[in-house]
């Protein structure tokens, strides 16, 4: 899947590609134009991070309600999308961690629609779609905090069966 995008997406792409990453992921950017231009810059990653949230709590029947996109400010800050969903231990370990596959599909989308771009103004509106995706693919604080119990209770049980083998 790597080379088959590598193959796809010239220099020129890649380079728009990481000047868009770049931009969204500076601190800087929220602090200098406000959290809600931050907030519309980031809006199609926003949306597909709490979509992989809810479509995979859909998936695994832990009755999730249907996600908050608008930032909401918090006691610790402000928290970009929600998505709220009702499981126990281990269905909440995929569904914190659905964020992960924005990353190939980011990929995808920017080596389909990146190349055939007919003019610069559809290029940059396919390179920001992808470039949020990309940049959303990573699971937030909020997510690891759910996935953390099960991973280490699968570290833990990893390592055990290691020794006793």
């Amino acid at each position: 899947m790597i080379d088959w995008v590598a193959v796809q997406l010239g220099a020129l792409e890649w380079h728009h590609l990481a000047a868009v990453l770049a931009i969204l992921l500076a601190e800087q950017v929220a602090a200098r134009l406000g959290m809600w231009w931050y907030a519309l810059a980031t809006m199609p990653g926003t949306i597909a991070h709490e979509s992989a949230h809810y479509v995979v709590a859909l998936a695994l029947n832990a009755r999730p309600d249907l996600p908050r996109i608008l930032p909401q400010e918090t006691e610790h800050g402000w928290r970009m999308g929600s998505v709220t969903f009702r499981a126990g231990l281990w269905r909440a370990l995929p569904i914190a961690l659905a964020p992960f596959a924005l990353a190939p599909l980011s990929l995808w989308y920017a080596a389909h629609f990146l190349p055939g771009a007919p003019h610069v103004g559809w290029f940059a509106l396919h390179a920001w779609v992808s470039g949020t995706m990309l940049s959303a693919s990573l699971p937030s604080r909020a997510d690891w905090r759910l996935a953390l119990p099960a991973l280490a209770f699968l570290g833990l049980t990893f390592v055990l069966l290691w020794l006793v083998r």
